[in-house]
């Protein structure tokens, strides 16, 4: 099966989902289109609503203001009470989001399941400052508070497709692409630390969860989360995963999902054929295979990354060879 990440570089959200619509009927996703508006990147729909945050919408900036206290007994309140309405990602945000929910029923008769995404704790942690220009996630009770936003924004997401498309199964994914500076010399967070974050924001999250990183990383990490799905970059680091054999069985073991990323999201997808791109998916079956027997319903063809920075023909090409993976 094949899915997407999420990010595209078109400004149309219909013409958006035509595409993906055509290349992943059965697991579609919702688009993010951060070139329509700096509201639709990959921290302003995950924080709305959430106290302390101030966002300009002129010069297209938004950080954590730690001086300030106001709505933080109300969020925690809502936290303890699970309202997850509360925490509702509005059109204005996620205009995909909810564009497609009400397209979805084109293509409900071939879904398996439906997939969204959300920004994960630690590239939230990292991405997001305080009003110091320092991140957020060596704040702990300011980072305690976006942890919580992000796994009850989460509970609310999975919920709102629950009840328009009821009895379908959700795929969600923590984007995470700071976890390639995860054990850097700049990164001073115990891995202990790191692994209790993910598992607090995808704690009761009615949904198969994933994480997304597109680039090399501790793998070890996500194996030995809670995570049910590890998303990566299999055209440039396909053989990483590999390096972490004995996380990587039991991960395996327990039910846990692999998704490489096999087609590009950088312009070398141009350089790529259906013929490349199907070997390079075969040579991950067989690495997988040398560890366990292979569900092939359990492996999910993704791109690399999001493809929102690659040029609207790049991003058609990509998702046209990711087609190739469905037959």
């Amino acid at each position: 099966m094949i899915t997407g990440i999420g990010s595209f570089p078109f400004t149309g959200i219909d013409e958006t989902i035509d595409l993906i619509f055509s290349t992943c009927k059965e697991i579609p996703f919702w688009p993010q289109l951060p070139k329509r508006s700096y509201l639709e990147n990959m921290y302003a729909p995950f924080l709305e609503g959430v106290p302390c945050i101030v966002s300009d919408e002129e010069k297209n900036t938004i950080y954590m203001d730690t001086t300030r206290t106001d709505g933080i007994e109300e969020f925690y309140e809502n936290v303890a009470a699970e309202n997850v309405k509360a925490f509702a990602i509005s059109e204005k945000y996620a205009p995909g989001f909810y564009r497609f929910l009400e397209r979805l029923k084109e293509v409900e008769d071939d879904v398996q399941f439906i997939k969204c995404q959300m920004t994960g704790p630690f590239s939230m942690g990292l991405g997001l400052r305080d009003e110091n220009d320092k991140p957020v996630i060596y704040n702990f009770a300011y980072y305690d508070i976006i942890k919580k936003a992000l796994n009850m924004k989460a509970k609310w997401m999975v919920g709102t497709i629950q009840e328009r498309y009821p009895g379908t199964d959700i795929i969600i994914f923590c984007d995470e692409p700071y976890m390639v500076s995860f054990g850097s010399a700049y990164i001073s967070i115990p891995r202990e630390d790191v692994i209790s974050s993910l598992n607090e924001v995808i704690d009761g999250v009615p949904a198969r969860r994933g994480i997304h990183i597109c680039g090399n990383t501790d793998w070890s990490v996500p194996f030995q989360s809670d995570i049910d799905i590890v998303n990566y970059d299999a055209f440039a680091y396909l053989d990483t995963i590999f390096y972490f054999t004995e996380d990587l069985k039991e991960f395996l073991d327990r039910g846990g999902w692999i998704a490489p990323g096999v087609v590009p999201s950088s312009p070398d997808v141009v350089n790529e054929t259906p013929d490349s791109v199907r070997d390079r998916a075969a040579l991950f079956i067989e690495k997988i295979a040398g560890i366990t027997s292979p569900d092939t319903d359990s492996i999910l063809f993704t791109t690399s990354c999001g493809l929102g920075s690659l040029t609207e023909a790049e991003a058609r090409r990509a998702m046209e060879l990711l087609k190739q993976l469905s037959y």
